[in-house]
C-alpha cells in the first residue's frame, strides 16, 4: 500500500506540474492503472507466448484487458481518492517525498515496457528459428 501511496503522490504532483490542476487525483489513478495494465499484459503475453504457444490469443485481449484496466481504475479510485483519502495521502507524505526519490515513479512503467520489449524480441527470435 505504501508503494501505491508513493506512486499516487508522485503522479499527483506530476499532473499538477504539467497543467492538470482540475483533476490531478484522477490523472494519478489513470497513470497507476496504465502501469498495472502493462504488467498484466506482460504476464498474459509471457504465458501465451512461452507456455501455451498453440492457443488462440486474439479473442482474449478484446475483453480481458479493458476489464482489467477499468477495474483497476475503480479499485484504485476507491482506495486512494474517495472520501478525501487523496488529500490525506498528500498531507501525510508531503515532507517525506517532496523533491526527491523520483526513481520509483520512473521505473514503475519503464520496467513493464522493457519486459514487454524483451518478450516481443524473444518471440521474434523463436519465430525466426534462431532460438
Amino acid at each position: 500500500m505504501r508503494f501505491l501511496e508513493y506512486l499516487f503522490f508522485k503522479y499527483y504532483n506530476w499532473a499538477i506540474k504539467v497543467g492538470d490542476g482540475d483533476a490531478p487525483a484522477f490523472t494519478a489513478v489513470i497513470c497507476i492503472s496504465f502501469g498495472i495494465l502493462i504488467y498484466f499484459m506482460d504476464v498474459v503475453m509471457a504465458y501465451y507466448y512461452f507456455i501455451m504457444p498453440t492457443s488462440d490469443f486474439s479473442s482474449l485481449y478484446i475483453y480481458i484487458f479493458p476489464v482489467v484496466f477499468l477495474c483497476s481504475i475503480v479499485v484504485l479510485y476507491i482506495r486512494l481518492v474517495a472520501k478525501d483519502k487523496g488529500k490525506q495521502i498528500m498531507e501525510k507524505h508531503k515532507n517525506e517525498w517532496t523533491g526527491k526519490k523520483h526513481i520509483g515513479a520512473i521505473l514503475y512503467p519503464l520496467i513493464a515496457i522493457v519486459l514487454f520489449g524483451i518478450e516481443l524480441f524473444l518471440k521474434a527470435m523463436i519465430n525466426s528459428g534462431k532460438i
